[in-house]
């Protein structure tokens, strides 16, 4: 289930070779495994609306420094596949997958990469494997129920009906990553590699349930868990490095201070000029801090 152009290297941006697990009997899911296959990996995971190619810049930068790259599309996001049923779209559903990618490539000594939903869905998956873990870089995400002050938008798009008709009809999460953005003037090329994922209304469902799973009470969907991995975080002894977009409209900076309070020897990267999109507004510090 892929469009137009999602094949491709999108202007020579994306370079590397796709590859595929499955993870379920009707799921392929999508990665890249980039540099020395006997070096530590890194492991890249994306949120919500974006894919790995959100990762690209890091990627090449490091792989060609002899580090390994690994980055994966979640189901319903870049090139894995987008079963058209949104119940199966949970955090437990994307921690499994995450899983099995670990698992598969038997990834050990691993540094986690994370933004947005990565955060809960990477860690979710390390924590039953912590020994695989080598450390953390956390970039604007987060791992506990959100508090009542995020936008009104987030809460408004779960709403049925609206979301439909603004996600699966108007593909709003991805046309609205310029808002996101420190730089209100995206690339071309970027979008349309943004784009690419989500031609058409089914194939966007994805973006969607990951909006409504988002655990506001104890009584949605995925609360359970998400409450789960909050309180597991302080198992995990390894060294953890927050580099934060501090313009970003929802993970505003009092999510890095709970992180913060979570780890207090946390290294901190704080970035003036960035918001939600650390690794496209300042793919340098991301590198940097790798």
């Amino acid at each position: 289930m892929t469009g137009s152009g999602l094949d491709g290297d999108f202007g020579g941006t994306f370079p590397f070779e796709a590859r595929y697990i499955q993870v379920a009997d009707d799921v392929r899911m999508h990665y890249v495994d980039e540099g020395p296959r006997d070096a530590p990996p890194l492991l890249f995971v994306h949120g919500n609306p974006t894919w790995s190619y959100l990762w690209r810049k890091p990627i090449e930068a490091l792989a060609g420094r002899g580090r390994r790259c690994v980055a994966f599309d979640h189901m319903g996001f870049g090139r894995s596949d987008k079963p058209p049923q949104l119940y199966r779209y949970t955090l437990q559903a994307h921690v499994n997958n995450a899983a099995a990618l670990i698992e598969e490539l038997d990834l050990r000594d691993v540094t986690l990469v994370a933004h947005d939903w990565g955060g809960p869905i990477g860690l979710g998956a390390m924590l039953d494997r912590s020994d695989r873990l080598r450390d953390a870089v956390l970039v604007n995400t987060w791992a506990w129920e959100l508090p009542s002050f995020v936008p009104s938008f987030i809460r408004e798009l779960r709403a049925e009906g609206l979301g439909e008709l603004l996600v699966l009809g108007g593909n709003l999460f991805v046309e609205s990553i310029p808002g996101g953005m420190a730089r209100r003037d995206p690339d071309p090329v970027m979008m349309e590699a943004y784009r690419a994922p989500f031609p058409d209304y089914w194939s966007r469902i994805g973006m969607l349930a990951a909006q409504r799973d988002i655990p506001f009470t104890e009584r949605d969907r995925s609360s359970a868990l998400m409450g789960s991995i909050h309180e597991r975080l302080h198992e995990l002894d390894v060294p953890v490095t927050l580099v934060w977009g501090m313009r970003d409209p929802v993970f505003q900076p009092v999510f890095m201070e709970q992180w913060r309070e979570l780890f207090p020897d946390a290294r901190v990267v704080e970035l003036t000029d960035a918001a939600h999109f650390v690794p496209e507004d300042r793919p340098d510090a991301v590198i940097d801090a790798l």
